[in-house]
């Protein structure tokens, strides 16, 4: 990861060298001089093509510029970003993929560049890259860069090699549903826990939901794991899971945040279990829509003779 705040320090001190102001080099460099200070503090880097500007500016080289001014210090595949980045703005994209290619620069540095790249531009080079040289980790790595459809192609040409849950977690959000499912269905039983399926969840369709809540079920299920399941599992799921932790007492929040997802037998179960007469009437007003008018208005009943 190239490490803006040392980068932007940096280029304050080159600016100092010069005895220059921000204003004065963001008209050189023709941005705004709040870029230029957004740069020094570490929040923000220039565009490649303004990179390599800033570099000729104060006559250092880009990978000087990248590192810091600490070439000798830095990984070797560091040493490699000016010839990319310079190729990238001569749009020379097929030269980058070729020196990644040959060896000569390593996918470690386009995954530092990638933030600086628009998303065409990622893809084409990647587009160009020999697969069989992502692994999982470099795909994570620039899977926030790279658009769906060459990163669903990379994942699938890497599935070969195996994908802990760790990794499909952090690829859920960017891949397509169809290829997520197929790295869920490689997922085994014993790497499977609540935590990794409330994270995937909001990814995947309630059928994969379901599968995944199969391989977890347990018997000391508690309620809010329940309802952090229920706007993701199918309704059948979400009462069997209802069902095995329904002789556990219930608070009321979780009623409320699980009526819109039930079934009104399995609420009107859980409200007479619960003891109707023990609920704040500001409750059961909340539960009404979910209930038909013979159930509420024995509720209500109940409420009165409780009184």
């Amino acid at each position: 990861m190239l490490d803006m705040p040392r980068i932007g320090s940096y280029i304050s001190k080159l600016r100092k060298e010069q005895d220059l102001t921000q204003m004065e080099i963001a008209d050189r460099l023709n941005v705004s001089h709040q870029a230029v200070s957004k740069w020094e503090r570490g929040e923000s880097l220039p565009d490649i093509g303004t990179l390599v500007n800033v570099g000729q500016l104060f006559g250092v080289s880009v990978d000087e510029l990248m590192n810091a001014g600490n070439t000798k210090e830095s990984p070797a595949y560091k040493r490699n970003l000016g010839g990319m980045m310079t190729s990238f703005t001569q749009e020379r994209r097929g030269a980058v993929a070729e020196m990644i290619n040959s060896g000569e620069a390593d996918l470690d540095g386009l995954v530092d560049v990638a933030p600086l790249l628009k998303a065409s531009e990622l893809s084409e080079v990647t587009g160009r890259i020999n697969q069989h040289l992502f692994n999982s980790d470099l795909l994570v790595r620039l899977a926030p860069f790279l658009d769906t459809e060459l990163l669903d192609v990379l994942v699938l040409q890497a599935m070969g090699d195996g994908f802990d849950l760790k990794t499909i977690r952090r690829l859920a959000p960017f891949l397509g549903k169809e290829v997520l499912n197929r790295l869920i269905d490689n997922i085994s039983e014993g790497e499977v826990d609540i935590k990794a399926v409330r994270s995937l969840a909001p990814f995947i369709g309630k059928e994969r939901v379901d599968l995944l809540i199969e391989k977890v079920i347990h018997d000391d299920l508690q309620w809010d794991i329940v309802v952090s399941l229920a706007p993701f599992c199918s309704r059948g799921m979400l009462n069997r899971l209802v069902e095995q932790v329904v002789d556990g007492e219930l608070d009321s929040k979780y009623l409320v945040s699980l009526a819109p997802f039930i079934g009104r037998d399995n609420l009107k179960r859980l409200v007479s279990d619960n003891e109707i007469g023990k609920l704040d009437p500001k409750i059961i007003s909340q539960l009404a829509p979910f209930v038909d008018k013979e159930t509420l208005s024995s509720w209500i009943q109940s409420l009165m003779v409780g009184k």
